[in-house]
């Protein structure tokens, strides 16, 4: 009688003991496909899906996503879990996370590269880009050159005022493109500080 006593006390406690262990998990559907949370900010003069607030995706799920401007002249750009990407494309969701999309605005410092069309490194230079409005404004670097810059439409063009005759264009979304002056010619990039 006391074996069977002692026996199931021993099979109570094992039981007593999974079900300590396996009930977390069942609160965490982990014996299912678990859910996430993306966490949504679409900016002002920002259009596009998903929308502002948070939205519940089911694990692994491919997650689409597109913005556009709400003036056509302004570039808009999406950062999804630090990175910037394009308006427009898509993501596997596989953790909470955050999607933030926003106008392209430039003002800020830079570090600025100029190479040769052999792709051999020109000069560099930390550049400022200032304006009252994020469409186009100023800019000058920290050799003592200076011009203005346009950034629409996703594109770029920056004239220097005091440096000969060069002048980038490019992309505003990937701060990169050519530079001319006069004949010669190269390429051109930025990332921000």
């Amino acid at each position: 009688m006391k074996t069977k006593t002692n026996s199931a006390l021993a099979v109570f406690r094992v039981l007593l003991s999974a079900c300590i262990l396996i009930l977390p998990l069942l609160s965490c559907n982990f014996f299912g496909i678990p859910s996430y949370e993306l966490t949504v900010t679409v900016k002002d003069g920002v259009l596009g899906t998903p929308g502002n607030g948070q939205n519940s995706y089911k694990d692994l799920t491919t997650v689409e996503y597109a913005y556009t401007a709400a003036n056509y002249l302004h570039t808009v750009e999406v950062v999804y879990e630090g990175a910037r990407l394009a308006a427009e494309g898509s993501f596997i969701l596989y953790k909470n996370s955050a999607l933030e999309a926003r106008l392209v605005d430039i003002r800020a410092v830079w570090t600025f590269t100029l190479n040769k069309a052999d792709g051999t490194k020109l000069d560099s230079a930390e550049i400022t880009f200032s304006g009252a409005d994020i469409l186009s404004g100023t800019f000058s670097d920290s050799r003592g050159l200076a011009g203005t810059w346009d950034g629409a439409s996703n594109k770029i063009t920056m004239t220097y005022n005091n440096w000969e005759t060069y002048i980038l264009t490019g992309t505003l979304f990937g701060m990169s493109g050519i530079w001319n002056n006069g004949s010669l010619t190269g390429t051109w990039s930025a990332v921000r500080k």
